[in-house]
């Protein structure tokens, strides 16, 4: 077994002026953008429910479905609001002027995505906190933090990980058996944060065939019935045919991504950034490096590259990379012991 301990420098926050930070912006973006995204998800939901059953004496199963998914969205909305309304009010006087702190910081408990962290004489619930964030934070036992302001709200940053976390002063909860810190490794197949990052990504991408698939079922069943319209019918399955052709497409690199890691040993190379197309709306994107000297460079494509890949890439000019992205095979792009990876090929 390959125990050998891997350094890698990651992005961590400026001093001051988090907001002036191209990612922490971006990931503000997204979370305040949410709640629109919801809106206009419900309203599409619930037109789409009129227009499949306007011409029938009856509901379809297929209007039901989404139905389901628009109350769906208001949950998922309402839940959004609940946890981070508040406090993405509070980030915007706390994220700008305000001094960031580099903290010592030990896990007391967590559960789901709450995580209750000891900072000095007081007690700080965080979220989300994934398991990759609790082993980094577990791992290093520090974070940054900014705050807390008159009402116990805070910003919390993990190393490689420029989202702003929600950060709330609470009582001393009871302490909870801590985790064991997983392996860091430069070997690809043992690393890991890396490869849970992976796996988990993986499960992600298959989501939205969950819905695909509720929808192709709703259609079967109500063919049985007879009670669509042969021409709403056709067009529904044409777009299902046309959607599930191109979900496939999309996330067959995403779904390797473990088995790449697993091929090598981490390696640095020094790369430039020289395109991202990422916004609010994708925080997930294509991004165009440029690895070599000048005159023998070489563009690297990492497809479906998030904010957080962008920003230590950034942030630290390097690009940890396991095997070459050549003969059109892919390679894995990351941050060692970090819960960042993506595929990535020559262009």
């Amino acid at each position: 077994m390959d125990n050998t301990q891997i350094s890698a420098a990651v992005w961590r926050p400026a001093e001051q002026w988090q907001a002036d930070d191209t990612a922490v912006e971006l990931r503000l973006k997204v979370m305040r953008r949410y709640p629109r995204n919801a809106i206009i998800g419900i309203a599409v939901s619930l037109v789409l429910a009129l227009l499949v059953s306007a011409f029938r004496p009856h509901v379809t199963a297929l209007s039901v479905v989404f139905v389901l998914n628009a109350v769906r969205l208001v949950v998922v909305g309402v839940r959004h609001q609940v946890r981070f309304g508040r406090w993405l009010t509070a980030s915007k006087d706390l994220l700008v002027g305000n001094p960031s702190q580099r903290v010592g910081a030990r896990i007391v408990t967590h559960k789901g995505d709450r995580t209750v962290l000891s900072v000095g004489p007081m007690h700080l619930r965080v979220l989300p906190v994934s398991w990759g964030m609790r082993q980094v934070i577990a791992r290093t036992g520090e974070i940054t933090m900014i705050g807390p302001d008159a009402e116990g709200n805070a910003v919390v940053f993990v190393d490689s990980q420029p989202r702003p976390l929600t950060a709330k002063v609470v009582e001393a909860p009871e302490p909870t058996e801590p985790e064991p810190i997983a392996r860091t490794s430069a070997n690809g197949a043992e690393d890991d944060v890396p490869q849970w990052y992976a796996r988990r990504h993986a499960r992600i991408q298959l989501i939205p065939f969950v819905g695909l698939f509720l929808v192709y079922g709703a259609l079967i069943y109500d063919a049985q019935q007879r009670t669509f319209l042969p021409g709403f019918a056709g067009f529904y399955v044409f777009l299902l045919v046309v959607s599930t052709i191109l979900g496939i497409t999309r996330v067959l690199g995403q779904m390797r991504l473990s088995t790449l890691l697993a091929v090598g040993r981490w390696q640095a190379h020094p790369v430039t950034v020289e395109a991202w197309k990422g916004d609010e709306r994708r925080p997930f994107a294509d991004l165009t490096l440029a690895m070599g000297p000048p005159g023998g460079q070489h563009r690297i494509l990492v497809k479906h590259a998030s904010v957080e890949l962008v920003a230590n890439i950034s942030a630290t000019g390097t690009l940890w990379m396991i095997g070459l992205p050549k003969d059109r095979k892919a390679a894995a792009v990351g941050v060692p012991g970090h819960p960042v990876v993506a595929a990535a090929r020559f262009a």
